[in-house]
């Protein structure tokens, strides 16, 4: 099994600092984690967040060998060091109390055993590409996703719900977070065909490019790093309001 990855990010146009924060890395068990958070931009210190949330999962990943594990031993690690980073957050709070409205979002994948191992809190994403096709294995954790099937289709329906380019401002409010003070779900998904590419991204991106650039993007011939900019450009171009973030790996 080879991995290549690669990454970009930019403050974008309407922000004045980048509250994102993302790693890929290895450690000494042949196992890779790729990690992507994204600092909530309405809240005081979501870059602290952001940063916090990543260190500290790659802090506790380089102390494990998941080989041998099966699929629950490996969700239930990550599931309780979320929670354990989450309690990080807290005592970071205590002594740094301006700090306590902190929150961002998580999207990480874990890759052993032949496997892929994701874990989601919010709203960035993780998209694989495999044949061709592009598939959304995250699911944003935001108010229209908690309604009900049959509410979303009224709500369609009576035009008050489109799908366009960040025009529903209400439904995409974040029902999960990391931080201090914030309620916490965790989400957890196993991939078995492990082959093909992926790409982690904040919401600066995804919010504002469909499947076909994402498959545009990511079929063209160009580097990994160029295919993340050439998404942030797609976004860019139809007016992103925030922060833009990818990280890309290709499993062969």
């Amino acid at each position: 099994m080879n991995i290549r990855f690669g990454y970009k990010t930019d403050v974008g146009s309407y922000r004045s600092n980048n509250q994102d924060y993302f790693e890929f890395t290895t450690n000494n068990y042949n196992n890779y984690l790729a990690v992507v958070c994204d600092g909530m931009g309405g809240h005081l210190h979501g870059e602290v967040a952001s940063q916090l949330v990543v260190n500290s999962l790659v802090s506790h990943f380089q102390n494990f060998n998941f080989s041998g594990w099966n699929d629950e031993e490996v969700n239930q690690w990550l599931r309780k060091t979320v929670i354990s980073i989450q309690e990080e957050m807290v005592n970071y709070a205590k002594i740094n109390p301006d700090t306590s409205d902190m929150g961002t979002t998580l999207v990480a994948a874990l890759i052993a055993n032949q496997k892929v191992y994701v874990v989601n809190v919010g709203d960035s994403r993780l998209y694989k590409l495999h044949h061709n096709k592009i598939y959304q294995i995250t699911a944003d954790q935001n108010m229209w996703n908690s309604t009900e099937l049959k509410d979303k289709q009224e709500l369609e329906f009576q035009g008050q719900y489109k799908k366009q380019y960040n025009t529903n401002t209400f439904w995409k409010v974040l029902t999960s977070a990391l931080g201090p003070t914030k309620t916490l779900k965790i989400d957890t998904y196993v991939i078995e065909d492990v082959m093909g590419t992926y790409i982690l991204t904040t919401d600066g991106i995804h919010d504002y490019v469909d499947k076909y650039d994402f498959i545009d993007a990511l079929t063209s011939n160009n580097k990994l790093n160029d295919k993340v900019k050439i998404l942030i450009d797609r976004a860019l171009e139809n007016l992103s309001t925030d922060n833009l973030t990818g990280l890309i790996f290709e499993i062969s």
